[in-house]
């Protein structure tokens, strides 16, 4: 099968190169596909369910939420843990599911059966949601709205313009899931109640939320025919916004007394006021002089990415999108991105292609100075970015992100990518530096030695083509096995489950993708392409290396076959050395990172007040 591999890359060599052609042309259109992460995402498949439940302590939620929540979830197929946390007015419950389950299956799922859920739970209680499908690497983009001019705009004016106007801007960027808020405070309609006043006039506060609840809202009366027209009929009962709504809700009427009637600013006062808060965001800041210039509170938002969507095309939308959301802020309001993960991702990238490019120079010096011909290093060197490029498009095929462990592989594999050209190539370059076999003695006697000028296709009898393709055949099965031994090599990473598959997985996948690129390079591509080359035969030339290499390596190796037996005890020694010092070897899960940005974490009493 091998032999027959060449033997149609050879004789249709003319198509070798149109498919590389083609290869390239393919790349342009995939590779701008491939998702670019900073690392591989290790977050399993998880639904996550919160309920606000406000006023409640955490035994009652635990009680009256969490408990029917989860109840209902351990019966879901496919689920391997459910684990929940309550707090005083917040239940969160994770519903975690096997390695492999889809994420829009497992959502479906557990949205099916929160229908249930929610008739256990005691109404007017809280209304259990799923949480954003997004992951622990999902927080892409960090941004802060401030105010230019101090006392213009308050926390609660810049939290609304979050709320309302950036979330509902940065919402339609393909890949953004969700937009978090933090700092500042939430406007809310008051009704503060008078307690003397709702005893004067002998009203309770259930009273007063029913004839608001009841005050709120529009109908609809279908429709009224005039002539040949049909009007719409419809009830305007919704209060306003502003100022205006709080007229509203303050002339809402609550009973008669005497003929007169009690209204709602006559026992509560009506006013705009803020929720009430568990957090802040402070923001301090250094000038030119690199002194610190505090921002004071602000308002902050987390861009939240979807699971499996691409970061890099994430974050240059959500870039694309900021002059629109500046302009459609009120003057003296900025926003400014405090957080940018694709700074993290491009730094990652930088490292692995220094490292490739590095590598890939480093080869370029070893070839010429092994081969001593540039067209046989050409050659070789080809197989790096052809055996790159299609390990690339197939992971961008398949979904596979480009991260740092992927890219890293393929940087381990460089090395590798090329032992199978190398092969093919000294080969061929061999039989091509020798006549064939009907000319040896015609060579020896017609040609000086060192002559430029050795049997080319005209003295052969079948031409070049053929000198190419039987060099080929003689190594393609060793090239095959020695490639395949690599390729097993790495398999037992794909037997790794949970976090450490995730986590190495992908720089397997991307070393496997690479050796059987280079596999098919090295059996298809190089053999044909030499046709084209190599049109007559090539002089051998000494290389300077390896002339003193020779003359250190002969002698050496002529003294380890007369002490074989010290060479193996010195070998065993050194490994048994080797076992002794692994036990001090330090471990650590994951490489020790610099992002440039370090996290502060402070844990107060749960009583602190803010």
């Amino acid at each position: 099968m091998l032999n027959k591999l060449i033997d149609t890359g050879v004789n249709n060599r003319l198509m070798v190169v149109l498919g590389l052609l083609a290869l390239i042309v393919a790349g342009g259109l995939i590779l701008p596909k491939l998702n670019l992460d900073a690392f591989p995402d290790v977050t399993n498949i998880q639904v996550q369910i919160n309920t606000e439940a406000r006023g409640l302590a955490s035994e009652e939620v635990e009680q009256l939420i969490t408990f029917p929540i989860e109840a209902v979830m351990y019966a879901l197929p496919d689920v391997e843990e459910v684990r929940s946390i309550s707090k005083t007015g917040l239940s969160v419950i994770t519903v975690v599911f096997k390695e492999g389950t889809d994420i829009y299956f497992a959502r479906q799922l557990v949205f099916e059966r929160l229908q249930a859920a929610r008739e256990d739970i005691p109404d007017g209680i809280g209304t259990p949601e799923m949480g954003p499908n997004t992951s622990g690497l999902g927080q892409v983009f960090q941004y802060i709205l401030r105010s230019d001019t101090p006392g213009r705009y308050d926390t609660m004016a810049l939290r609304s313009l979050n709320d309302w106007v950036v979330k509902l801007l940065l919402m339609p960027v393909t890949g953004v899931t969700e937009v978090l808020s933090y700092g500042g405070e939430v406007r809310q309609y008051q009704v503060q109640i008078n307690p003397e006043q709702m005893l004067s006039y002998n009203l309770t506060i259930k009273q007063v939320v029913e004839a608001i609840e009841a005050s709120n809202r529009n109908a609809g009366g279908w429709y009224l025919d005039r002539g040949a027209e049909q009007l719409v009929i419809r009830g305007v009962g919704w209060l306003r916004s502003g100022e205006d709504g709080l007229k509203d809700l303050g002339n809402i009427p609550l009973k008669d007394v005497d003929g007169v009637a009690v209204r709602v600013r006559d026992v509560a006062r009506v006013g705009f006021g803020p929720e009430i808060r568990q957090g802040a965001v402070t923001l301090t800041t250094r000038d030119a002089q690199g002194k610190p210039r505090p921002l004071g509170e602000v308002v902050a938002g987390i861009v939240l990415k979807r699971m499996g969507a691409n970061t890099k095309s994430t974050i240059n939308g959500i870039k694309e999108r900021l002059p629109t959301i500046q302009m459609a802020l009120p003057e003296g309001v900025t926003l400014e991105p405090v957080y940018d993960q694709s700074d993290l991702v491009d730094k990652a990238i930088t490292t692995v292609s220094k490292a490739l490019l590095e590598a890939f120079v480093l080869i370029i010096i070893v070839l010429m100075l092994f081969l001593v011909n540039l067209r046989a290093s050409f050659l070789v060197l080809i197989s790096v970015p052809i055996s790159i490029g299609l390990a690339l498009m197939a992971m961008a095929y398949w979904g596979i992100s480009a991260n740092l462990m992927s890219l890293g592989g393929l940087a381990i594999a460089i090395g590798m990518m090329v032992d199978g050209s190398v092969v093919m190539m000294e080969h061929i370059f061999t039989h091509l530096t020798q006549p064939d076999e009907d000319h040896h003695e015609v060579a020896s006697e017609q040609l000086a030695e060192g002559s430029q000028h050795p049997y080319d296709a005209a003295h052969d009898r079948s031409g070049m083509a053929l000198r190419i393709q039987e060099a080929a055949r003689e190594v393609g099965r060793p090239v095959f096995f020695a490639v395949l031994i690599i390729i097993i090599v790495f398999a037992p990473l794909f037997s790794l489950q949970g976090v450490e598959g995730k986590l190495f997985q992908p720089m397997a996948i991307s070393i496997v993708l690479a050796m059987l690129a280079s596999l098919l390079v090295a059996l298809v591509v190089v053999p044909a392409l030499a046709t084209f080359l190599f049109t007559q035969g090539v002089q051998h030339k000494n290389s300077l290396i390896m002339r003193p290499l020779s003359a250190v390596y002969r002698p050496a190796l002529r003294a380890a076959l007369s002490w074989r037996k010290m060479v193996v005890t010195l070998a065993l020694a050194l490994f048994i050395g080797a076992l002794a010092l692994l036990p001090h070897l330090g471990t650590e899960f994951v490489p020790e990172l610099e992002e440039g940005t370090i996290n502060i974490r402070v844990t107060l009493a749960p009583s602190s007040s803010l």
